[in-house]
């Protein structure tokens, strides 16, 4: 049976990317995690949950006779180190709704989890996600460590992020010792929820007559260099046996926006061993409107420096806060190309091709800043190349490209070369007016010290 969270989205630069850079089927965005327990039932394996969502909103919804119905095929693939397929699994899911308006309107995450079990080590989980009325495709892929939870040490399992966690006997799939645990395969959260919620198993507590009756648990969140952000205490707990439930939840609401760790620390306190669990986790803050307002004057600059005359940017360089929020609309409305229409096509657009560069293009994921490459530039200014050609290095060349726009000028190219190795490429030769010239460019792709 699906559930289904109400998603909100805060602003343009927020909206997660969604394009592919080859012209394949349009593609939707999936949530990945996992959490591996322990399999009482054969040591030699661990118990693996895996978690997924998607936006129902990107789904297409056909009329049957019970009302509107979207049909999504999903496969799940797992395999080892050396690449063996250990897991391969193929299902369909339904989503039901009775207005097809508001599925289509409404930010709502259809989440579900499948189990499986697997002997400890390293992994691949894949997931794909087609649609089978619209075709359009999502997918997937984690790298999985599985814990092996055999021995008579004190062992945590994995961290199961959750949006909520409420009594409940129904027995369904979220269901654990008498509790709905709803995970959040995305892993992010907003300040409005206020809370993150986790699911633990703590294994080997020692657990005999004369032994110390209790165990100490403590929850801290870290930045993602493992610096103390927050420290919720310590938490005494009596021993229900030799494992016990670690369900609870912490408050994220004073923290800032940003990417976090949370850490949960378990003692014996017959024993005094401790051990300990993680999981990452990203904070969304949600902004008000002048706090949005004052986030776009902010990052104006930056965003428009390609689209934007000198004179323009001199000029909202000398207004008050009043004044570039006007700038700002104003900006953008002589650039919409049909007023007719609620949206401004070039603006989204625009936004779209910043995204696309910084995911495509950043120097490293930390950065972000696809957006100040040549690559980057280029595609926000013309868009996606009619045409690529890719010429990986040899033992003479280095790797370079050549995008081709054949309805830009009459039929234009640009010539990109990976000069240093690290994969970032830079212009060096166009035919396009006003960018860089080189006759000789071809000798800047001969391998060797450049003259």
């Amino acid at each position: 049976m699906d559930c289904k969270i109400k998603v909100l989205f805060f602003c343009l630069l927020c909206i997660p990317l969604m394009f592919i850079w080859a012209k394949e089927p349009t593609s939707f965005r999936i949530g990945l995690d996992y959490a591996c327990f322990r399999d009482f039932a054969d040591a030699t394996q661990s118990y693996v949950e895996i978690y997924y969502s998607f936006n129902r909103k990107e789904l297409e919804f056909v009329h049957e006779e019970e009302g509107w119905v979207a049909t999504v095929l999903l496969q799940l693939r797992i395999t080892d180190e050396l690449g063996g397929v250990v897991e391969n699994r193929m299902w369909n899911t339904l989503s039901k709704v009775k207005d097809v308006k508001e599925a289509q309107t409404v930010d709502y995450m259809i989440i579900d989890q499948v189990g499986t079990n697997l002997k400890p080590g390293n992994y691949q989980i894949n997931l794909k996600a087609t649609d089978v009325n619209s075709t359009s495709q999502g997918e997937a892929t984690l790298k999985a460590e599985v814990k092996e939870f055999s021995g008579k040490k004190l062992q945590l399992s994995d961290l199961e992020l959750a949006f909520s966690i409420e009594a409940d006997t129904t027995g369904g799939r979220f269901t654990k010792t008498g509790q709905k645990v709803l995970p959040n395969p995305s892993r992010f959260f907003t300040h409005k929820g206020g809370m993150v919620y986790f699911y633990a198993e703590l294994y080997n507590l020692v657990d005999t007559p004369k032994a110390k009756p209790e165990y100490e648990l403590r929850f801290k969140v870290l930045d993602i260099n493992g610096k103390k952000v927050k420290d919720f205490g310590k938490q005494t707990k009596t021993k229900p046996g030799n494992s016990a439930v670690v369900i609870s939840g912490i408050n994220i609401g004073t923290l800032a926006g940003g990417e976090y760790v949370l850490q949960l620390e378990a003692k014996d306190k017959e024993t005094s061993k401790k051990v300990y669990s993680t999981k990452n986790f990203v904070v969304i803050r949600e902004l008000t409107e002048e706090e949005l307002v004052a986030e776009e004057i902010k990052r104006f600059k930056q965003d428009v420096a390609y689209v934007a005359s000198p004179g323009e940017l001199d000029m909202f360089d000398q207004l008050n806060f009043s004044g570039k929020k006007n700038f700002i609309a104003e900006f953008w409305r002589k650039r919409d190309p049909n007023s007719e229409t609620p949206e401004n096509e070039f603006k989204i657009e625009h936004y779209r091709r910043i995204n696309f560069a910084n995911l495509r293009f950043s120097r490293t994921r930390e950065v972000n800043d696809g957006w100040n490459t040549d690559m980057g530039r280029i595609y926000i200014l013309y868009g996606e190349p009619s045409e690529i050609e890719r010429y990986p290095s040899t033992r003479g060349a280095k790797p370079w490209e050549q995008w081709n726009y054949h309805e830009l000028q009459g039929g234009a190219y640009l010539i990109f070369v990976d000069e240093d190795g690290y994969g970032v490429y830079r212009l060096i030769h166009s035919n396009l007016r006003g960018e860089l010239q080189d006759r000789l460019w071809e000798d800047r792709i001969k391998t060797g010290p450049m003259e």
